[in-house]
C-alpha cells in the first residue's frame, strides 16, 4: 500500500513538472505566421502578440532578418510620457497587460518608418527582450556636411541627403515620404504613409573624424529664432543665423526639431510595469530617448547599447537621452552597455517634484507640474509616502502618506495627506514622492561622443557607479536636484563612484562644468541653507583631463575623495584654466586623502574651500597645493 502511494506521488510530480515545463517553453516562431513574406511586419507582429496573450505563449521568436514597420496599420494609444512629448502614439509592439513573455530577435534589425514608438510596455511584468536592433529609415534629425562658408556674411552651405523642405526661409525635416508597401496592392489613397514635417531648431556641430561633438562646439550653435535657410539647389542648403563662429568646412551640422516638439518617438516606453530585462539590444536611432521608464520596478539592462550602426554614416543615435528612469523603485541595473552619439545624456535616474499651487486646507494642497514635458505626469497614488521641501531645498516635514490623489487636469492635482501640514507648506514649495526611488548599479559601461552628460543621479538610495568609461561633451556625473525647470528630485544618499575612467570630458565649452558636479540648483548661492546630499564616496578613479575643473561639490554632508589619479593631458587647449581643480562649497565632514595630481608643465593642483565648509580633513595628496 505504501509503495503504491509513493508511486502515485512520483507520477503526479512528474506529470505536473512536465506540464509546467511545457507551458514555460511554449514558443511561437513568427515564421509560422509568414513574416518572411511581408514588407510590413506590423500586422504580423500584432497577430502574434494577440496569440501569445490568448494562448499563454511565453516566447515569441523572430527568424533572423531585417523587418520594416510602418505606422499605417499600427494601433495607437494615448501616452503621457514624462520628459517626452505626450499624444497618440502608434506602436508595433503593444505589450500591455502582458505577463511572462520573452521576445527574441535572433539578431534581427527592426526598421521603423515615421512617428512610431516601437515598444510600448505598460501594466506588464516578467518580460525579457533580447537580440534585436532598432533603427529608423529616415532619422529624426537633419545632418548636413559643411561644404562652404562665408565668414563675412556668417553663412555656410550644407549638403543634405535626408528628406527636407525649405519654405519661407525656414528649414524643415521631412519624415518618411516614400511609397507605401501597400500602394500597388490596395491603392494610393489608402496606403500612402503619413508624412511629418518638423521645423528644425536645436543644433550642434559634429566632428566626422572623431565622430563626436566639436571641441568648444557651443560657439557654433545657431540661435534658434535667427536661423534662415535658402535652397541653392536640390540637396544644397545655405544657412545663416546668430552664432559666435561659423562651422569649418568638412564638419557635420546637425539639427533636430524645435524645443518641446522634438521628443516624439522613444524606442522603448516602459510604464507601470516590473521585472523587465533587456539583453543584447541595440538602438541605432530613435526620435527621443532610447528607453524611458516611469513608475516601474526592477529593470535590468545588460548589453543595451545606443550606438551608431557601422557603415551607415550617421553621426547621431538618439535625439535625447539613451536611457531615462523617473519615479521608479526596486533595483535598476545598467551593465555592459555602450551609449554613444546621443543628443542628450546617457542615463538620468530621478524623481520629480511637484510644486504647490494652492493650499486648500490643513490636509489638502493643489499641486502642479511645471515643465510642459511633465504634463499629465503621475506624481503619486494613495498609499505613497511623500515629503515637502521649501524653496531652499530643505525638508519641512518628515514622511507623510497620501490618502487621496485627485486629478483636476493635465497640470493640477489635489493631494490629501494623512496628517496636518499646517505651518509646513507654502505656495511654490516642492513635494517629492519618497516611495518611488530605486537602488541602482551602473557598471562596466562606456559613454562617449555624446552631447550633454553621462550619468545624472538624483536618488536617496544606495547607488554604485563603478568600472565605467566616460568621455562626454559636458560633465560626466551630475548630482543635482532643482525646483526650477525640470524639478528633478531628490538628494543623493549613499552614492559610491569608484574605479571609473574619465577621459577628456567637458570639452563642449558649456561653461566651467566640472567632470563630477554635485550641484543642486539653488536660487541664491550666497544664502545656501542646510545640506542637500549625504554620504558620497569618490574613490580610486582615473581622471585624464585637458582642463582645470575636475570636481565641484556643493552642500554635501559626508564626502570622501580618496585615491584618485588625476593627469593633465594636452588633448585640447584648456577652456577655463583659472578654475580650481577641486571646489568644496557648503560641505561638512569632508575627507580628501591619497589623491595624486600630475601636470605635464609642472603646475600644482588646487583645492578651494569656502568658509561655510566644516570638518575638513585633507591629507597625503601628491601634486596639490
Amino acid at each position: 500500500m505504501n509503495n503504491q502511494i509513493i508511486i502515485l506521488l512520483l507520477l503526479f510530480i512528474v506529470l505536473n513538472t512536465g506540464c509546467k515545463n511545457e507551458r514555460v517553453i511554449q514558443s511561437l516562431n513568427l515564421k509560422e505566421l509568414g513574416i518572411d513574406n511581408t514588407c510590413d511586419a506590423t500586422p504580423v507582429v500584432l497577430e502574434a502578440i494577440r496569440k501569445c496573450k490568448k494562448e499563454g505563449i511565453r516566447k515569441l521568436e523572430f527568424p533572423k532578418g531585417t523587418y520594416h514597420f510602418y505606422p499605417t496599420l499600427a494601433p495607437d494609444k494615448y501616452c503621457a510620457i514624462t520628459n517626452n512629448e505626450n499624444g497618440l502614439k502608434r506602436t508595433a509592439f503593444p505589450l500591455i497587460g502582458v505577463d511572462e513573455l520573452e521576445i527574441d530577435g535572433n539578431g534581427s534589425e527592426f526598421i521603423f518608418h515615421g512617428k512610431m514608438i516601437p515598444f510600448i510596455i505598460e501594466d506588464s511584468k516578467n518580460l525579457c527582450i533580447k537580440n534585436l536592433s532598432i533603427n529608423w529609415k529616415v532619422p529624426f534629425c537633419l545632418e548636413g556636411n559643411v561644404v562652404a562658408n562665408d565668414p563675412v556674411k556668417k553663412s555656410f552651405d550644407i549638403e543634405v541627403s535626408t528628406p527636407y523642405k525649405v519654405q519661407y526661409g525656414h528649414l524643415f525635416l521631412s519624415l518618411e515620404r516614400e511609397d507605401s508597401p501597400y500602394e500597388k496592392k490596395y491603392g494610393f489613397r489608402f496606403a500612402i504613409p503619413e508624412g511629418y514635417d518638423l521645423p528644425v531648431g536645436e543644433n550642434i556641430l559634429w566632428n566626422p573624424v572623431t565622430k563626436a561633438p566639436y571641441y568648444n562646439t557651443v560657439k557654433y550653435e545657431l540661435e534658434q529664432n535667427t536661423i534662415s535657410a535658402e535652397e541653392i539647389k536640390k540637396g544644397l542648403i545655405r544657412l545663416s543665423g546668430n552664432s559666435q563662429d561659423i562651422p569649418p568646412i568638412g564638419s557635420v551640422f546637425c539639427f533636430k526639431g524645435e524645443y518641446l516638439y522634438n521628443r516624439t518617438s522613444p524606442a522603448f516606453r516602459l510604464f507601470k510595469s516590473k521585472n523587465l530585462a533587456f539583453n543584447n539590444v541595440n538602438v541605432y536611432h530613435a526620435g527621443a530617448m532610447g528607453l524611458i521608464a516611469e513608475r516601474c520596478e526592477n529593470i535590468t539592462l545588460d548589453g543595451f547599447n545606443v550606438v551608431l550602426k557601422e557603415g551607415e554614416g550617421r553621426m547621431v543615435t538618439t535625439t535625447a537621452d539613451a536611457t531615462h528612469f523617473c519615479n521608479c523603485k526596486g533595483e535598476i541595473i545598467i551593465r555592459n552597455c555602450t551609449f554613444e552619439n546621443m543628443l542628450d545624456d546617457a542615463t538620468n535616474i530621478h524623481g520629480t517634484y511637484v510644486r504647490v499651487n494652492k493650499i486648500l486646507d490643513d490636509y489638502r494642497v493643489a499641486v502642479e507640474t511645471y515643465h510642459p514635458h511633465q504634463n499629465d505626469y503621475i506624481f503619486g497614488e494613495a498609499g505613497d509616502s511623500v515629503r515637502i521641501i521649501n524653496n531652499s531645498l530643505i525638508p519641512t516635514t518628515n514622511s507623510l502618506m497620501l490618502t487621496n490623489v485627485e486629478r483636476i487636469n493635465e497640470k493640477i492635482s489635489i493631494l490629501t495627506f494623512n496628517q496636518s501640514v499646517k505651518g509646513k507648506v507654502e505656495k511654490y514649495y516642492g513635494i517629492e514622492n519618497i516611495s518611488w526611488y530605486p537602488t541602482a548599479l551602473l557598471e562596466n559601461n562606456i559613454v562617449r561622443n555624446n552631447r550633454a552628460r553621462s550619468f545624472l543621479i538624483s536618488v536617496p538610495r544606495r547607488v554604485i557607479v563603478r568600472n565605467n568609461y566616460f568621455s562626454s561633451q559636458m560633465a560626466s556625473l551630475l548630482i543635482a536636484g532643482d525646483l526650477g525647470l525640470w524639478n528633478e528630485s531628490g538628494p543623493c544618499d549613499s552614492l559610491i563612484i569608484q574605479n571609473n575612467t574619465f577621459e577628456n570630458c567637458a570639452y563642449g565649452g558649456n561653461g566651467a562644468q566640472s567632470i563630477i558636479m554635485i550641484d543642486p540648483e539653488y536660487d541664491n548661492l550666497l544664502d545656501i541653507q542646510g545640506k542637500y546630499s549625504r554620504n558620497i564616496i569618490i574613490r580610486n578613479n582615473t581622471i585624464n583631463t585637458f582642463d582645470a575643473s575636475i570636481l565641484r561639490a556643493v552642500s554635501v554632508d559626508g564626502l570622501i575623495i580618496e585615491e584618485n589619479r588625476i593627469t593633465q593631458t594636452q588633448k585640447y587647449p584648456p577652456l577655463f584654466p583659472e578654475v580650481p581643480n577641486l571646489r568644496i562649497e557648503n560641505c561638512n565632514q569632508v575627507s580628501i586623502e591619497g589623491n595624486t595630481y600630475l601636470s605635464l608643465d609642472g603646475d600644482m593642483g588646487t583645492i578651494k574651500m569656502d568658509s561655510k565648509s566644516t570638518n575638513m580633513k585633507i591629507n597625503v595628496n601628491k601634486g596639490f597645493n
